[in-house]
C-alpha cells in the first residue's frame, strides 16, 4: 500500500511537472513570436517586453539564445526621452503633469529617462498656475536621453478691448430717422399743395399759398435736422474710444457730457445742429 501511494505520488508529479514545462514552452514560443513581430512593426518598446519573458531560463535554452541577443539589441535601439520643465528663473520644476499622445504619461518629474516607441510624439506639460505648454518631438531608433526642456510661466492676461456704442449715437441716430420721415412726409403734402395751387394761378388764395409755403420751410428745417443728427451719430460712432480710454477720458477740457440736438427757427429759415458740454 504504501508503494502504491508513493508510486501514484510520483507519477502527479512528473503530470505537474510536464504540464507547467508545457505551459511554460507555449508562453516561451509566443513570447518568441511576439518579439520578432513587434519588431518588425516598429513597437520597439513592447517587442523588448515580450524578448524579457522568452529571454528568462525557465524557457527552452534554445529560444533564450536568441531572445536575450534581441533584448540586447533592442536596448541600443529604443529611443528615449529626459523630461526638463522650468520655472520662468530657469529652476527645475517637478511637480508638472505630462501627457503623451493625450495619454498620461507622468504626475510628476524624476528627471529619469523615459523609453518611447520611435516616431512623432506630442508632450504636454501642465502645472499649477502656469500655462500648458506643448510640445513634439520625432524619435528615431538609437535616440538616447533627448531632452525637453519647456519653461512654464503664469499664464498671459490678454486683454481685450471693447469700444461700446455711446448712448448719443442711438439718441442721434433715432432723432434723424425721426426728421427725415417728417421732413419726406412734409414735402410730399407740400408738393400736393403746390400742385393744387397750380391750377389757381394766378388767382389763388393768399392763405393757401401760405401754407404750401411753410410746409416746405419745415420740410427744410427737419430735412436739415435729420442730416445734422445722421452725422453727429455717425461721428461719435467712429470716434467712440476702447473701453479703458473711455473710462479715463478728461482730457484737458474734462470730461465729455451728453451731446443733445437743437433747431431754431430764425427770420427767414432755422438754425439745426447739436450741442455738448465739457
Amino acid at each position: 500500500m504504501r508503494r502504491s501511494s508513493a508510486f501514484a505520488s510520483l507519477a502527479a508529479l512528473a503530470i505537474v511537472l510536464v504540464a507547467s514545462a508545457a505551459h511554460a514552452d507555449a508562453t516561451c514560443i509566443s513570447a518568441y513570436e511576439q518579439t520578432q513581430t513587434l519588431r518588425k512593426d516598429g513597437k520597439l518598446v513592447a517587442a523588448k517586453a515580450q524578448a524579457a519573458v522568452c529571454a528568462q531560463t525557465s524557457c527552452p535554452a534554445l529560444l533564450t539564445k536568441d531572445c536575450s541577443k534581441w533584448l540586447s539589441e533592442l536596448d541600443a535601439l529604443i529611443p528615449s526621452v529626459i523630461l526638463d520643465p522650468r520655472t520662468a528663473a530657469g529652476g527645475l520644476r517637478a511637480d508638472v503633469r505630462v501627457k503623451l499622445d493625450g495619454v498620461a504619461l507622468a504626475e510628476k518629474i524624476d528627471g529619469k529617462p523615459l523609453l518611447l516607441e520611435p516616431g512623432a510624439h506630442t508632450f504636454v506639460f501642465e502645472a499649477d498656475g502656469a500655462a500648458p505648454v506643448e510640445r513634439t518631438l520625432a524619435l528615431r531608433e538609437g535616440d538616447k536621453n533627448k531632452k525637453i526642456t519647456v519653461t512654464l510661466a503664469p499664464p498671459v492676461e490678454v486683454r481685450t478691448e471693447e469700444r461700446p456704442v455711446p448712448t448719443g449715437v442711438w439718441i442721434f441716430g433715432g432723432v434723424s430717422v425721426v426728421a427725415l420721415t417728417a421732413s419726406a412726409v412734409l414735402a410730399a403734402t407740400a408738393l400736393g399743395k403746390k400742385s393744387d395751387l397750380d391750377a389757381c394761378k394766378p388767382r389763388c388764395a393768399p392763405d393757401d399759398v401760405n401754407a404750401m409755403t411753410v410746409r416746405f420751410t419745415m420740410a427744410d428745417v427737419a430735412l436739415g435736422a435729420g442730416v445734422m443728427a445722421g452725422a453727429a451719430a455717425l461721428y461719435l460712432f467712429f470716434t467712440r474710444p476702447t473701453a479703458e480710454a473711455n473710462a479715463a477720458r478728461t482730457g484737458r477740457l474734462g470730461p465729455i457730457r451728453a451731446a443733445s440736438p437743437f433747431a431754431t427757427p430764425l427770420s427767414g429759415g432755422a438754425a439745426v445742429g447739436f450741442t455738448t458740454r465739457f
